[in-house]
């Protein structure tokens, strides 16, 4: 479900979905076989736009995502399109190299099949959590991408600063606007200020 804010992305950017849209939950997606299911099923969310789909980490929205991403003009669906539109986005977003941090971590993998169950992060996709790190803080800040560092700076034994580190930019996202930034951080707000999980961070004023 981390991935599903990417998802939005992508699904706004390519206008398959508006901040209106709408589609139903009612527990299972029909429309690829066999049919996977919400997270919630045997019940379902209802009708929910994007923001809801975040807030709630709706699968059947991001399902209909991620098949829109793969319709066609003639709106016939080809998963392979889909997983290309994901893959695009992916990228923009560092989730096909390592987050730069300087210890050792697995190597990433974009999902290559399905692109109906990849849009809610499942599918082939593998990420640690250091690259889904790097990806969610480019969108908490409107599209800049930082190779991560865990490395502040190095002294020597008399405490004289030897090199200072700073994180670089890995990428600037200029295709995705404000607009779509701000519906996407909207959504994920509102998870944090439902979600029982979070109470402690609320109650610290975070």
């Amino acid at each position: 479900s981390t991935f599903k804010p990417l998802s939005a992305i992508a699904g706004l950017t390519e206008g398959v979905i508006t901040s209106n849209t709408t589609i139903a939950c009612d527990g299972p997606y029909e429309n690829v076989t066999p049919s996977p299911t919400c997270w919630v099923y045997p019940g379902g969310h209802g009708s929910v736009d994007v923001v809801s789909g975040i807030a709630n980490s709706c699968n059947c929205y991001f399902y209909e995502v991620g098949y829109r991403l793969g319709l066609n003009d003639k709106g016939k669906y080809s998963s392979t399109k889909g997983i290309e539109k994901i893959e695009k986005y992916a990228k923009m977003f560092g989730l096909n190299e390592p987050s730069g941090i300087e210890i050792s971590e697995r190597t990433p993998s974009i999902s290559n099949e399905d692109s109906v169950r990849s849009s809610i992060g499942q599918g082939t996709h593998v990420f640690s959590t250091s690259q889904l790190t790097k990806y969610i803080a480019g969108v908490a800040n409107k599209g800049t991408v930082y190779n991560l560092t865990l490395l502040d700076k190095v002294v020597d034994k008399e405490g004289k600063t030897i090199r200072n580190y700073k994180a670089t930019v890995y990428n600037k996202v200029t295709e995705v606007s404000d607009e779509t930034y701000d519906i996407v951080r909207q959504g994920m707000e509102q998870m944090v200020a439902k979600d029982t999980r979070f109470q402690k961070l609320r109650d610290a004023g975070i």
